[in-house]
């Protein structure tokens, strides 16, 4: 899964091969994600470490399930800017995390289209 040509019968697994389990979740993060990437706009644009920290941790514990390449790595790089307080380079890393985001959720969409 370390790129976005992951196996869907992979991921699958990790749903014990329950098809309807795997649908909901993934119309609940094509969801949620969302919300919460509005919140991490907000608070990129405020410099507000302690939110991007928090919503970039929770954005990329949402996608743990699906995806572990790089939408998880984007996640992770501005979990660690909010962590160090250094946001310097926020703007970039989430508009590359709204970048990797947009190509994940078309995988996902695709899955759950048949």
């Amino acid at each position: 899964m370390g790129s976005l040509n992951f196996p869907k019968e992979k991921v699958l697994e990790t749903f014990m091969d329950d098809e309807e389990l795997f649908e909901e979740s993934i119309a609940m993060f094509l969801t949620n994600v969302q919300e919460r990437l509005a919140t991490l706009k907000t608070a990129v644009a405020s410099s507000d470490a302690a939110v991007v920290m928090a919503e970039a941790h929770t954005i990329k514990g949402m996608m743990g399930y699906f995806s572990d390449g790089p939408p998880y790595e984007a996640a992770k790089k501005l979990e660690f800017m909010g962590r160090e307080k250094k946001l310097d380079g926020a703007p970039d890393a989430l508009a590359d995390l709204e970048d990797k985001l947009g190509q994940l959720n078309q995988v996902l969409q695709a899955w759950i289209a048949h």
